[in-house]
């Protein structure tokens, strides 16, 4: 090998390195994605409606949820489904949504209101 080939060898093994070094650095697109959409909470208080067992939902006819949805009924899907057992159709809760990102909304803790 010439001096010149040694060297081009060389100064293209560290280009190489130097390349594969950089790619490692970058976070995977499903975290830097991940970080970007961070989950939201709210407190809301509402009416049940329905209530879907097999699915794992429940519908609620709730207020304004401060930062996360206008007042509304809508359906969710809850992340306990034995929550759905403490509650029937008709009864005032209070309940926990949180955002997800995406249209990805869920139920994550409610409770019955007591009747006066």
């Amino acid at each position: 090998m010439t001096k010149l080939t040694t060297l081009f060898a060389i100064a293209s093994v560290m280009l190489l390195t130097s390349c594969s070094k950089q790619e490692q650095a970058q976070p995977p697109a499903d975290t830097m994605k991940a970080v970007a959409t961070a989950v939201k909470e709210g407190q809301g208080k509402a009416i049940v409606r329905a209530i879907d067992t097999a699915t794992k939902s429940i519908t609620l006819d709730h207020n304004t949820i401060p930062n996360i949805m206008d007042a509304m009924t809508m359906e969710y899907p809850v992340s306990d489904s034995a929550a759905l057992h403490e509650v029937a159709v008709g009864d005032s809760v209070t309940f926990t949504l949180q955002d997800r990102g995406e249209g990805n909304y869920v139920v994550t803790n409610i409770i019955p209101m007591p009747n006066h």
